[in-house]
């Protein structure tokens, strides 16, 4: 069971799957390692995937919240050097993709390429109303009422009601993770005060931008932002998905990421 300590003496678990050029993948709020499942058969194939569980979920520590995006950054960057891998592709999902611009910032020679995925550099009044409104729930113990308001906003309107029974099996296995609401509390508030604009500039590496257009947590005007902040930047809307689009359309999305790594070895 691979752990990375990091300078704080937290304890970060995670996997690799595959050979070749290192990939690291960043999970969203709340989930584990396990939030790639879907794209790692077929990206396992050419890289070697590394994926771990963020700071306060999984089989990682929790510490207390007040820390940053930042910090969890720099979890993703022990996890590399555990390994003694120099330099990566970094690619993150929703928080996922703050804390991969964060890797990105602070550690530029570190980032071969650099994948943002339904994303954003800093909240809008929506966005913040929706973490704040998580946070309070978490902070309350309210763990179906965060469960239920998290499938509903995560998931397209049509693939929630075809897909019933595995909104049950998602929602109980969310419940079951919240063992302790710290990891939630201390996530949202990092999403919360996290803030990456005004050095989006600073960013100088082929990066991949994607979003969906039925994406009701982070719109396609977030992505477009990212873009227009971000030189050698490219963008790619999906259509008829909602914000867990590696989870609605897996296939789809693990192609859109090989492509774009093909193309920038």
């Amino acid at each position: 069971m691979p752990i990375a300590t990091t300078a704080l003496d937290s304890k970060i678990y995670y996997e690799y799957h595959g050979s070749g050029v290192p990939l690291l993948l960043i999970s969203g709020t709340g989930h584990d390692h396990t939030f790639w499942a879907g794209q790692l058969p077929l990206l396992s194939q050419h890289y070697q995937c590394f994926v771990f569980d963020n700071r306060g979920v999984g089989q990682s520590s929790t510490p207390e919240p007040g820390y940053s995006l930042s910090d969890m950054a720099e979890d993703a960057v022990a996890v590399l050097a555990a390994e003694g891998i120099k330099t990566a592709h970094v690619m993150g999902f929703s928080m996922g993709g703050h804390i991969a611009q964060c890797v990105a910032l602070n550690h530029p020679s570190l980032v071969r390429s650099l994948g943002i995925h339904h994303s954003w550099s800093r909240n809008c009044n929506r966005l913040h109303k929706f973490q704040s409104l998580r946070k309070t729930l978490a902070e309350r113990g309210l763990r179906d009422q965060l469960a239920d308001i998290s499938l509903l906003m995560l998931y397209e309107p049509q693939y929630y009601h075809d897909h019933l029974d595995d909104m049950a099996t998602i929602r109980d296995a969310m419940i079951t993770s919240m063992a302790t609401m710290d990891g939630w509390i201390g996530q949202l508030e990092a999403c919360i005060r996290g803030d990456t604009h005004a050095r989006l500039e600073e960013l100088n590496v082929p990066t991949l931008i994607t979003c969906s257009d039925k994406d009701a947590i982070v719109a396609v005007h977030r992505a477009q932002e990212l873009q227009a902040g971000i030189k050698n930047s490219e963008l790619k809307i999906l259509t008829g998905s909602g914000h867990v689009a590696l989870i609605e359309t897996p296939d789809l999305f693990a192609n859109i990421c090989a492509d774009f790594l093909g193309r920038h070895p």
